[in-house]
């Protein structure tokens, strides 16, 4: 007999504890950083943490940053803003992605947002929007995937006006990393692609589609790091 019955299984299945894990860790570094350095506002702070910095990516190596930015916030607002969206998007998304397809769909979303910013941007950047933009394309990525479903499609409209929305507020405020959450929304959408929900053989056309994605994809990260590295070469 397994270590679980059915019932268990499902419970297991159904329970997003990636979303949990994300909101703990994102909690969890929040603390950290505000008893540590007294402030999670500080460029100081945020560097010291992990935020984007590209200087430190290109001299020191510290090419982690591109993910554990996404764990720092700046601010309460920052930080409230995000995980009150991570929470119910992330809940509901892992639901219909599952555990690791979410999983993967963060770290990806997140990791474009910031190869995008760490290219085009030297400021210090910090923030799970990489990934919520992220989320925001999956969508909509979804809805066409699966035009059947009613739900998918209700779903990716509400998106498209708060992804409309977000990216307007983006470029109307400063110091807000629009490329990081353009980032993030062009790598939600690719990974989404290439995942799917499933390997159904309706979505068979797509297959070849999803390798070319995923080959753009590699590219093209390749590409703005090159193109980073070379911008803060060129500023020292």
């Amino acid at each position: 007999m397994g270590i679980f019955n059915v019932k268990q299984l499902r419970k297991y299945n159904n329970t997003p504890f990636v979303t949990y894990t994300f909101v703990a860790i994102i909690l969890v570094v929040y603390a950290i950083t505000l008893l540590r350095f007294g402030t999670t506002e500080s460029s100081h702070a945020l560097i010291e943490m992990g935020a984007k910095f590209a200087p430190n990516m290109v001299w020191y190596g510290e090419w982690w940053r591109l993910l554990t930015a996404a764990f720092l916030h700046i601010g309460l607002q920052h930080l409230a803003m995000n995980l009150v969206s991570l929470y119910f998007i992330g809940i509901e998304l892992e639901y219909i992605l599952g555990h690791r397809r979410f999983a993967t769909l963060f770290f990806v979303s997140a990791f474009g947002g910031n190869v995008l910013s760490f290219a085009f941007s030297e400021s210090v950047a910090a923030g799970a929007s990489t990934a919520l933009y992220g989320m925001f394309a999956a969508f909509i990525v979804l809805a066409y995937l699966y035009p059947e479903s009613n739900y998918l499609r209700n779903r990716s409209t509400s998106f498209t006006t708060l992804l409309i929305l977000n990216l307007v507020f983006s470029v109307m405020y400063p110091g807000i990393d629009i490329w990081g959450h353009v980032g993030g929304l062009v790598y939600g959408a690719g990974i989404t692609f290439i995942m799917g929900i499933s390997q159904a053989r309706s979505l068979l056309w797509a297959k070849p589609y999803r390798i070319v994605t995923a080959i753009l994809m590699l590219g093209v990260s390749g590409g703005l790091v090159y193109y980073g590295i070379e911008q803060i070469r060129s500023l020292f």
